[in-house]
């Protein structure tokens, strides 16, 4: 069992993005606010506890339309159903797959088509006005449209509800309405966020891995724990237990004679109690309160080290993996197991050197494997990873496959708003010669993968224009007044005879390229000998020729360029 496949609508610039999961992690990459850490935050509001709670901000721009077309559609007394299919609805879809002979447990809940054949099934979740709300929404609305936006932001949260409900995969009109409760028998999430507080050098050091082991500490004191974490939970009582013991024994008594004046009030009394003074420890309270953790020192001083003096990307990569375990036994300890567990890592690459961050991608796998044998007793954790990255580095240790390239793009043409696509670079690639294909992930994985987060990219043949560029680039800026010097530029050493291979990716992901290469004159007279431009008749280039003629019939000479 996994999810498939995940559908967002209308929340922030992710108003209709469609993405693919792989079995085991999934790399979203991307520019600077291309919607990757909206992603993240969706699933973290939809699945909060409390209530869902989204703002009429989190609207994708070009839904707030909508919300005054669906005004005026109420002012003139249309019917209930149609005002409400033009107001704007935050949505999620979730599909499952699952094999025919999969024993499916809490899914079974979602399965709602009548088709044998069928494998998959749907979970809708909405973020919608609350059922009897439509008059309390647009009651005494002003005409004047900021007015009338300043009020509704006031009255979405307070009347859009979250609803769930299963769906046909082939029939969108046959559904079930479920509870949250249904959701998270089947599915488990955990987020790593992008802000771990992890750089805060203040006089009150956050104890930020200490929080960690009060998390693991109540995970193995759940009755789903295994016999040695129950055991191991019952030892840090048991030593608890004896301290607490020592403290009313000895300290108590101590503690007692700080309030001596209640005598020289005639207290206590014939008939009054005695006081006495008793201290209690909590372990939860005790390692959420008063333990940190601490690096060792050099031995012979015996000194040990704050959390807070280690380096920033060490502490880093432990808290990830810490976080990580205490999902593992979240989840392997619950009572009654999820069939999913589906965990978001924004930018793991936080303070991590380049060999670090490369290492993290690659071993994610294995982190999990560990964990199955080693405290699972080889039972499968059922878990899928959602990764957000700016990491070039990352991203190189990721196939294609697993790459889905977010992009903001103008929601029409000539409009200032913006909205993310979801491009999968499995599917962009798909037309790609296999050696093409297997080129450009090789070569991008070698030198430079940083071209999925450029702003623009230049391919050059070699060195010289290297050397070229910055200075070429600094005078541009300077004689025109124009910053390309600040643009996020890509520059690719790809040579005259590779830049083609790279057209098709180019286009895929909609990049803004500049090839610089060299005519490289031929003379088709001369058994296409090389020659000076006047001589020539043709070019070798094959960069230049797949350019003017892209299906590689036409032969162009130097004339046609």
């Amino acid at each position: 069992m996994k999810i498939g496949s995940i559908t967002v609508k209308n929340f922030r610039l992710l108003e209709s993005v469609e993405i693919c999961l792989e079995d085991d992690a999934t790399l979203i990459v991307g520019r600077n606010n291309s919607g990757k850490t909206s992603l993240t935050e969706l699933f973290r509001r939809l699945l909060d506890e409390r209530s869902p709670e989204f703002r009429l901000e989190d609207f994708s721009l070009g839904m707030h339309e909508h919300f005054w077309l669906a005004l005026g559609q109420y002012r003139a007394e249309e019917e209930e159903n149609t005002v409400r299919q033009s107001l704007p609805t935050i949505e999620v879809s979730l599909t499952f797959e699952y094999g025919s002979e999969e024993e499916l447990g809490p899914l079974s809940e979602f399965i709602v088509d009548l088709n044998e054949e069928c494998t998959t099934a749907k979970v809708v979740i909405t973020y919608e006005l609350g059922s009897g709300k439509l008059g309390e929404l647009f009651a005494d609305l002003e005409d004047d449209r900021p007015a009338c936006f300043r009020a509704l932001r006031e009255r979405v949260p307070k009347l859009f509800k979250a609803s769930i409900r299963a769906e046909d995969p082939n029939d969108p009109t046959n559904t079930k309405a479920l509870e949250s409760s249904n959701l998270e028998a089947v599915l488990q999430f955990g987020f790593i966020n992008a802000q771990r507080a992890l750089d805060d050098t203040s006089s009150k050091d956050k104890a930020v891995l200490g929080k960690v082991f009060e998390r693991l500490f109540a995970s193995a004191s759940l009755p789903g724990a295994g016999a040695d974490e129950h055991a191991q939970a019952e030892a840090l009582k048991a030593a608890v237990e004896g301290v607490q013991a020592e403290i009313d024994m000895s300290f108590n008594s101590q503690l007692g004679n700080l309030a001596p004046t209640f005598e020289l009030f005639g207290y206590p009394g014939l008939s009054d109690p005695q006081l006495r003074t008793e201290t209690l420890l909590d372990v939860k309270q005790l390692l959420s309160n008063h333990t940190t953790v601490n690096y060792q020192g050099p031995v012979p001083e015996g000194i040990n080290l704050p959390e807070s003096y280690n380096g920033l990307g060490s502490r880093n990569l432990i808290f990830i993996l810490l976080k990580l375990f205490e999902f593992f036994r979240d989840f392997t300890t619950r009572q009654s197991e999820a069939g999913i567990h589906l965990i978001f890592i924004e930018e793991p690459e936080a303070h991590l050197h380049p060999q670090m961050q490369a290492v993290f991608i690659r071993k994610i796998n294995e982190i999990r494997e560990m964990f199955e044998q080693t405290y699972n007793k080889g039972r499968p954790w059922p878990v899928q990873f959602v990764v957000t990255t700016h990491s070039s580095h990352i991203a190189n240790e990721a196939s294609f496959d697993a790459m889905r390239y977010f992009l903001a793009t103008p929601r029409e043409a000539g409009s200032s708003i913006l909205c993310t696509q979801s491009r999968d670079l499995r599917q962009g690639l798909a037309g790609e010669e296999p050696e093409n294909r297997e080129f450009l992930h090789q070569y991008m994985t070698l030198t430079r993968c940083d071209l999925l987060f450029a702003d623009a990219a230049i391919l050059i043949e070699g060195t010289t224009e290297r050397l070229l560029l910055p200075r070429a680039i600094e005078k541009f800026d300077s004689e025109h007044n124009t910053n390309l010097g600040a643009l996020y530029l890509s520059i690719m050493e790809v040579g005259g005879a590779y830049a083609h291979l790279f057209y098709n990716l180019l286009d895929f992901l909609r990049l803004k390229t500049l090839v610089i290469t060299d005519l490289d004159s031929v003379d088709a007279n001369n058994h296409r000998a090389k020659c000076k431009v006047s001589d020539g008749t043709h070019s070798s280039n094959a960069a230049i020729n797949r350019w003017f003629d892209p299906d590689g019939g036409n032969n162009p000479t130097l004339e046609d360029l």
